[in-house]
């Protein structure tokens, strides 16, 4: 009776066992999902797309980039926080969506200190303020006197309403006492043609979208936000050296996953991005874009992470920056 009984059940789980899912399986077993929440040709899409290439060749996985933009990058970023903790769908965040967001907008529908962890800084970079050339100015000075002379006239395009573009241009306004029009746009593509067009007469976004306008001649440089020059636009002066000393904001850009991705998954994810960022031609390609290579452990990020989030609440809060 008991070799019956014996003989049953392993019949029984033999029949079972080729619908349970393979224990210990290998991850990634299919392709891995990068999410833009921007449009194409910004510096978060570029850096995805050059993540996604080199992974593929240095570790053999399969990496699909995605961009799905709108509402300052709420609709992308909220898609992936809502996705499936498994390693499968990511999110390029910049500093803009991961930590200035949450101080920003009053209904978001995701918490990202909630419903997000982080894999690895990928890179930063300034922002770049410049004009269109029918502006009559050459640098900050000329540029505040513009400003002045024409009240409530002169507007700076952004990437999106709570982007670093607009914080940046926000800081602007008040360290140099002028009054300046925000018009927001759905991404670094569209508001990069509202300043070449004269749409708008200046342009406050990452130095990666305006750059290569820069040195086409068709957009002319006032300063960038960092403290020091950068080498893709040696001879653009920093904000500090230009009249607003002290003055430093630069945009970050970083993986994510949803929240509850289990950690050995988010070790393996870390490992193979930040072997990646450690390339030497990776780093001069992010530098011929303006962009420094940081990677970071698991927990160096998210002890930036925090600090930041902390960091732009302080500035918004000075600068009333309030979006629905």
């Amino acid at each position: 009776m008991k070799i019956r009984t014996v003989a049953a059940l392993a019949a029984a789980l033999s029949l079972a066992l080729p619908c349970l899912p393979a224990i210990g399986q290998a991850f990634p077993s299919k392709p891995i999902n990068v999410i833009v929440a921007f449009t194409p040709g910004g510096a978060s899409d570029y850096l995805a797309r050059m993540m996604a290439q080199k992974v593929s060749e240095t570790a053999g996985w399969r990496m699909v980039v995605e961009n799905k933009p709108g509402a300052s990058g709420h609709i992308g970023t909220e898609f992936v926080a809502k996705a499936a903790p498994d390693g499968y769908t990511l999110v390029m965040g910049p500093s803009s969506t991961h930590a200035i967001n949450p101080s920003v907008f009053r209904n978001m529908r995701y918490d990202v200190q909630r419903d997000f962890t982080g894999i690895t800084l990928v890179g930063r970079s300034p922002n770049l303020l410049a004009v269109h050339p029918a502006v009559p100015a050459t640098n900050l000075k000329e540029l505040i006197a513009y400003v002045k002379a024409n009240p409530g006239k002169v507007a700076f395009s952004s990437s999106g309403t709570g982007t670093g573009g607009h914080v940046t241009g926000e800081m602007i306004k008040a360290a140099a006492g002028i009054d300046l029009l925000h018009v927001p746009y759905k991404g670094p593509g569209p508001s990069t043609a509202a300043a070449l067009s004269g749409e708008v007469q200046l342009l406050i976004d990452n130095i990666a979208a305006g750059a290569p306008h820069v040195k086409a001649g068709k957009l002319r440089p006032i300063a960038v936000t960092s403290l020091t020059r950068q080498p893709i636009l040696p001879e653009v002066p920093t904000l500090s050296e230009s009249g607003l000393p002290g003055f430093e904001l630069q945009g970050w850009f970083g993986l994510f996953a949803p929240s509850a991705t289990p950690r050995p998954i988010l070790q393996q994810l870390n490992a193979e991005f930040v072997k990646v960022l450690n390339l030497p031609d990776v780093k001069e390609q992010f530098n011929a874009r303006g962009i420094e290579a940081v990677p970071l452990t698991l927990e160096q990020f998210a002890a930036l992470w925090k600090t930041d989030i902390e960091k732009y609440a302080a500035i918004v809060k000075r600068a009333n920056i309030v979006a629905e």
